[in-house]
């Protein structure tokens, strides 16, 4: 169950485990940046904008091909880790606000992204908003990685466990506990809710496959860093998160996930 004395918002509690989410939470291949530019044809002359930037995950390596980079994150938290992270770095900044504050701020980025953030953005601004934001001809581009269902040893003994403990976790849209397996869109599929905007152009995709080993402390880790997990009652999600350990100790104590990075891109046409 939710958290009764608290009217937290879901979008927001990430902050609360912040250096967590940036030490266990995986980045994205540079294939995906390779494809981004590519499709874009952006180049390193025009300024990029990361859309809830979290702890800066998804613009190391933007940073490191020579862009600059805005980052804009709402939680205090997790845009004090980008800043930290990115000293290194004089191209990169963050402006601590929502999306939906920012369109005024800016109007000549020629792409704006966001890695594993977008389905946080306010659905009915979203799109105007990156729009404005955009110069003529800049692109939008969003993308996750996610896990996908394969099977596991313990999967019958993880299921019993969520159904005794946080059954509504036992949805089809979890059965792989991971960050990242829930839906991120609102529509049937991220190219209908890019052409339900009327604002962009021909929506062009990228997929790439790769596998991780995981313990089962990272798993453990890992779902602190998930909201759905954050949002059940502190002493449920301890004792929940405490016998997951056990399930997968029991069995060996690491296990293998596939994951894939999906990617969606399309010009400003408005």
């Amino acid at each position: 169950m939710s958290d009764p004395s608290s009217q937290r918002q879901q979008s927001k509690v990430f902050g609360e485990v912040a250096e967590i989410y940036h030490r266990v939470r995986p980045g994205y291949p540079e294939g995906l940046y390779d494809w981004i530019l590519e499709t874009s044809g952006v180049d390193s002359s025009e300024l990029l904008i990361d859309v809830g930037c979290g702890t800066g995950k998804a613009s190391i390596s933007f940073l490191r091909r020579g862009f600059t980079v805005i980052g804009v994150e709402p939680d205090p938290m997790m845009a004090q880790i980008a800043t930290r992270e990115f000293t290194d770095f004089d191209t990169f900044s963050v402006d601590q606000c929502t999306l939906d504050d920012f369109r005024a701020a800016s109007s000549d980025a020629g792409l704006i992204y966001a890695g594993q953030s977008w389905h946080w953005m306010n659905a009915d601004t979203r799109f105007e908003c990156a729009a404005s934001a955009l110069k003529p001809g800049g692109w939008l581009c969003v993308f996750w990685n996610r896990p996908e269902k394969i099977h596991h040893s313990f999967d019958l003994e993880m299921d019993a466990l969520y159904a005794e403990l946080a059954p509504q976790f036992n949805d089809e849209r979890f059965k792989v506990r991971l960050p990242g397996s829930k839906s991120v869109i609102s529509a049937d599929t991220p190219i209908e809710e890019f052409e339900l905007s009327q604002l962009f152009g021909d929506v062009h995709t990228f997929e790439a496959s790769w596998e991780q080993t995981i313990s089962s402390e990272e798993h453990v880790q890992n779902l602190l860093t998930q909201s759905d997990h954050r949002m059940l009652d502190e002493g449920l999600r301890t004792e929940l998160l405490r016998q997951v350990g056990e399930v997968i100790n029991n069995a060996g104590g690491s296990y293998k996930q596939l994951f894939t990075t999906h990617a969606y891109a399309a010009k400003l046409s408005v």
